[in-house]
């Protein structure tokens, strides 16, 4: 619809970019019209992921021109011939985005209608790709707040085959927001086989097979990429072909798109905990094999047995009885008596033992005895 020139704004200095409505349409009333009006509700949406409109009017020369932000990136288009397909889940991460910007531009009652790789811009950062949305040239404005009706007429067939809803070949007046959310169904079909759903060789094909052709699953186009069941289901839905079986809206099919990404997620978050886990038994492992090492001392029991070293520790048995006292000495006989040292020339001469202490006898026995028996002392 126009021409895109790397510019400066000069009251800023920041640099832009500027489109310029080409001759041809420039000199068409309605396309002039469409453009201005147009332009006003892009501007109006304000959202991250839309490209921000700063300006439009008219140059010295009567050109008709439009200022928008500059965008260091390249388009889906281009990313998709440097790199190929996407892996799925930067594949979904582009297209949630993209949804994100829809909703915003269907809530101001605006269709873009010529949603297309070629019209999504992604910027690197750090955090991964950043998407833009771009080219309202001819979006559908459905009503604006003053109540007026929209400036593109019944019966007029805008958009790019590749991309076109069923509906948008037939009849403008049928077409709605969910037309570009069977574009977005092209394009993420296209984020991940790096083909588009239909092809042919004139543009009457192409929307012959939007309209009629089966729908195939981006699995049966990219086996080895093992694109999972949710996301076919995801990318037939808003491929189907009658509007009202596609998603309602753009908020659901970003809640789509989160469902979709959540598995990953789910089996990053698994990998992670086995992470861990192998990092502790390897540690585990590591400490055990330290203190079995001939140059290191055996381990603490408390340690040993955390090892498996020890067995478990035991209630200790109750102490053994004191073994008894030993009985005093039997006094030394006769032949036990040292023999004492005697002078020289004499012979030796036995010590003399304190006499043993005198035995006493025991008392009578006194018990009453049967009858007829009679108790004598012991004697």
């Amino acid at each position: 619809m126009g021409i895109v020139y790397r510019a400066r704004h000069l009251a800023v200095g920041r640099p832009v970019a500027v489109k310029i409505l080409r001759a041809d349409l420039a000199r068409n009333t309605e396309a002039l019209a469409r453009f201005h009006r147009e332009a006003q509700a892009a501007a109006a949406i304000g959202h991250p992921h839309i490209i921000e409109v700063i300006d439009f009017g008219h140059s010295p020369e009567g050109d008709a021109y439009l200022v928008m932000e500059l965008i260091d990136g390249i388009d889906l288009a281009g990313l998709l011939r440097r790199e190929g397909a996407l892996p799925v889940a930067r594949a979904l991460g582009i297209a949630r985005q993209v949804a994100d910007a829809l909703g915003a531009a269907h809530a101001k009652g605006i269709v873009h209608r010529d949603l297309k790789s070629e019209n999504v811009m992604v910027i690197s950062r750090d955090e991964g790709d950043y998407a833009k949305v771009l080219d309202f040239g001819i979006s559908k404005v459905l009503e604006d707040d003053q109540g007026r009706a929209p400036i593109t007429r019944d019966g007029v067939v805008l958009g790019t085959p590749a991309y076109m809803a069923p509906e948008q070949g037939s009849d403008g007046a049928l077409v709605d927001h969910r037309a570009d959310l069977y574009a977005l169904g092209c394009i993420l079909f296209e984020l991940l086989t790096g083909a588009l759903p239909y092809d042919g060789k004139t543009p009457m094909e192409v929307m012959y097979k939007h309209n009629h052709a089966a729908i195939p699953k981006p699995s049966s186009r990219v086996t080895e990429a093992r694109i999972p069941s949710a996301v076919d289901a995801l990318v037939l839905r808003l491929l189907a072909k009658a509007r009202d079986d596609r998603y309602p809206d753009a908020r659901s099919v970003v809640d789509a798109l989160d469902a979709a990404l959540s598995p990953d997620q789910g089996v990053a978050r698994w990998r992670r905990r086995v992470a861990v886990a192998a990092l502790v038994a390897f540690g585990s492992l590591v400490t055990e094999a330290a203190w079995r090492s001939p140059n290191h001392p055996d381990p603490p029991p408390v340690v040993a047995r955390q090892l498996g070293r020890l067995p478990a520790a035991r209630t200790p048995a109750p102490p053994s009885p004191a073994p008894p006292e030993p009985l005093p000495p039997t006094p030394p006989t006769v032949a036990q008596a040292a023999v004492l040292p005697a002078p020289p020339g004499q012979p030796p001469a036995l010590a003399r033992l304190p006499a043993p202490a005198p035995r006493r006898r025991p008392r009578p026995v006194r018990e009453s005895l049967p009858e007829g028996l009679k108790a004598s002392p012991y004697r």
